[in-house]
């Protein structure tokens, strides 16, 4: 009840900001790239994909990690700030991080929903042992395959016995949840669709379902201009992905009778309209949406911390950083001037805005990075959708409830 009551109010406090365009609290969610070190070359990955080559993370800023003491008082800041989630993600693999089991009980301790985006080659038996006992509350699992097969061919330095061992940690997982009698931590599949797995996405979904996944998560390939862009789906294939995304609803139900599971697809009509939409071939799968979305959220709703301590606005700003945390403290720098001028830009959404040249993953490029594929549509959709929804009452009722 006090968790529900919680979220109510900072939900109230987000959406009165948003129509007051103040600011009356933390975002809704903060993540946070522990590390920029990782252990994989996933094929399509904006840092370490082995088709960068001098677009690749440059070899000073790889091994940037947060310090744990310094994550620490972050978190409290977070907490005091009304954040109610927190998300383990970014350049790098969680689990490369030191410290990575001491900073989720912490962040448990202190009542904050934690999830994370994990390549999960790292997790072993054992570890999944501490995941559960600490009662983490999610993995999304970056597998981008439904076949050992197929996930050889996204990572390079992975091999098919990879991902037989990943299955079993899964399964391991799925065991001490149920001697347990718990539900978390929830997983799961998170799968990057490219030119390498498209015919796989069956498989996908009934990999998700055999190991009792929550959800399954289909998104396309996001790629850095004249380096991944060979990843991108052609016409025909992008038809011939339609074809087989437009069976998945049915599947879904066949597979949940079978296995008698349910799970969610999340984004499931977004990943649709992007293999359906004009700019698909050229992986710019939301420019027919954004040209008539009203606003952007983000610089209510969010906040990324990179492993150099860099504040992002978005998942797409990252060449223009609000602040440092080495420099300042969090709270400084999301009531600061760098990220009110963010939110002044993005309320009021205008494509032609020159600051928008400044989104996207790819340093030495300017372009509309937000049309091309943003990050954060799911969470400005939800956003958009609630805001729709409030009346003159509703609105009034929202500005009461900031100040409890």
């Amino acid at each position: 009840m006090l968790k529900k009551l919680e979220d109510l109010r900072q939900q109230a406090r987000i959406a009165a900001g948003i129509i007051d365009r103040k600011v009356y609290s933390g975002p809704w969610t903060v993540q946070i790239d522990l590390t920029n070190r990782c252990n994989n070359d996933c094929i399509a990955c904006w840092c370490n994909s082995p088709l960068l080559g001098d677009k690749g993370m440059p070899s000073g800023i790889r091994d940037a990690t947060l310090p744990y003491e310094r994550l620490v008082t972050i978190v409290d800041e977070l907490s005091a700030l009304g954040v109610r989630s927190i998300y383990f993600t970014g350049g790098g693999e969680p689990f490369m991080h030191p410290r990575i089991l001491d900073l989720i009980s912490y962040i448990k301790g202190k009542g904050i929903h934690l999830d994370m985006s994990t390549n999960f080659t790292l997790v072993d038996r054992a570890t999944a042992e501490e995941l559960v006992r600490l009662e983490l509350d999610h993995m999304n699992l970056s597998l981008w395959a439904g076949s050992r097969e197929v996930y050889a061919k996204q990572h390079p330095n992975k091999s098919e016995e990879t991902f037989d061992r990943m299955t079993e940690v899964i399964r391991h997982i799925n065991e001490l949840k149920r001697r347990r009698g718990q539900t978390v931590p929830g997983l799961g599949m998170y799968n990057v669709i490219n030119v390498h797995n498209y015919q796989d996405i069956h498989n996908m979904l009934e990999f998700a379902f055999r190991h009792r996944m929550d959800h399954v998560h289909f998104t396309h390939v996001d790629t850095v201009p004249d380096r991944t862009e060979v990843l991108a789906l052609d016409r025909a294939r992008l038809e011939e992905l339609a074809a087989m995304a437009r069976e998945v609803p049915r599947l879904t139900g066949e597979l949940g009778a079978r296995f008698g599971h349910r799970l969610h697809l999340i984004g499931f009509e977004t990943f649709l309209r992007r293999t359906l939409s004009s700019g698909a071939p050229e992986a710019n799968y939301d420019t027919d949406l954004l040209a008539v979305m009203p606003s952007c959220y983000a610089g209510w709703s969010f906040a990324r911390i990179l492993a150099n301590g860099e504040i992002n606005s978005c998942l797409k700003s990252f060449k223009i950083p609000v602040g440092n945390i080495h420099e300042d403290s969090f709270t400084r720098i999301w009531f600061g001037e760098r990220q009110a001028e963010f939110r002044d830009h993005t309320i009021d959404y205008d494509p032609g805005d020159p600051y928008f040249l400044n989104m996207g993953n790819d340093m030495a490029t300017d372009g509309q990075g937000c049309q091309k594929c943003c990050d954060n549509l799911g969470l400005n959709l939800d956003i958009q959708g609630r805001l729709d929804k409030l009346n003159a009452v509703t609105k009034g009722a929202l500005k009461i409830l900031r100040f409890l």
